[in-house]
């Protein structure tokens, strides 16, 4: 009887997870790619690097994911270890199989800043999920809990820091390819974690913070 109940428990919180990253990975895909907007996360680094590299989103994102699973697999506790392994791994499926049913697909608002709002809202929603199952989607959350961890930083402060990095390194990007950078002074939604964003555009990349 026991053993059907811890059976019956793993797979209600696989269900739970796999529900929330694909809420998650709707959001990046049906909103964020389509503002070509990239907020301080792997998914939003990988939208940058896509513009560079030849390689799909789903790609990019699964090597990113890799490597800080990697790290963060033998850092953080093992519970949270196993289902953010999970967790990074079902995003890029997710994503995949989002880019061969709606190949191509284009905003649903028509607007950047209304793609974008969608976007916090419905990620937001993930998210929520992820982190009240003791969970995370991987990328920017483990850099945030080994920071947390290992240099007593708050996990607010740990995921602002992670994610001006991530700004920071789009910025280095387009400078070593030799795109424009202009940097503006236009408030973020306050609502991100992250005081730092990334917008891509053809003609640069624009930085903005609170």
């Amino acid at each position: 009887m026991k053993t059907q109940l811890n059976y019956a428990k793993i797979f209600m919180e696989t269900v739970i997870l796999t529900v929330a990253v694909a809420i998650i990975s709707a959001a990046v895909y049906f909103f964020l790619v389509p503002s070509h907007t990239s907020v301080s996360s792997i998914s939003g680094l990988g939208i940058v690097l896509s513009n560079f590299v030849p390689l799909q989103l789903s790609a990019i994102t699964m090597i990113l994911n890799v490597v800080l699973l990697i790290i963060g697999f033998f850092t953080c506790g093992r519970e949270f270890g196993v289902k953010t392994v999970y967790t990074s791994v079902m995003l890029p499926l997710f994503l995949g199989l989002f880019e061969i049913i709606f190949p191509n697909f284009g905003s649903m608002t028509d607007s950047q800043e209304l793609d974008v709002l969608c976007y916090i809202l419905v990620v937001s929603v993930g998210l929520s999920i992820l982190f009240n199952r003791n969970a995370s989607s991987g990328g920017l959350d483990i850099v945030a809990k080994i920071m947390n961890k290992y240099l007593h930083m708050e996990l607010g402060k740990a995921m602002s820091l992670s994610g001006m990095c991530v700004a920071l390194s789009a910025a280095l990007v387009c400078v070593l390819f030799h795109r424009n950078l202009s940097i503006s002074p236009t408030p973020c939604s306050p609502t991100r974690p992250s005081p730092i964003s990334v917008n891509v555009k053809k003609d640069g990349l624009i930085l903005c913070w609170d």
